[in-house]
């Protein structure tokens, strides 16, 4: 009896969880965020890796000729890699 409860619980929380609207979108300017720019470059195409700082995380985000082609979180001594933008940067 216990376990039914436990999982009617569960379905009414997902099914709650689920009809909430999603949050608002930010803007977060490139030019803000931006720690390090780096090329790379192949015979055929060269792309551009953008090291960021998003909340306190730092992430890559490879661009290529055609707009944004990844983003994956960065890491420093097998470890996520903490950041953060200086209000004076900005």
């Amino acid at each position: 009896m216990q376990q039914f409860i436990f999982g009617l619980l569960i379905s009414i929380a997902a099914a709650t969880a689920n009809a909430l609207p999603p949050p608002e979108a930010r803007s977060l300017p490139l030019e803000e965020i931006s720690l390090e720019h780096i090329n790379i470059q192949g015979q055929i195409q060269t792309w551009r890796l953008h090291k960021v700082c998003i909340d306190g995380q730092a992430y890559l985000l490879i661009t290529g000729a055609t707009g944004p082609g990844g983003i994956s979180a960065a890491y420093k001594d097998g470890k996520p890699e903490q950041c953060q933008i200086n209000a004076a940067g900005k």
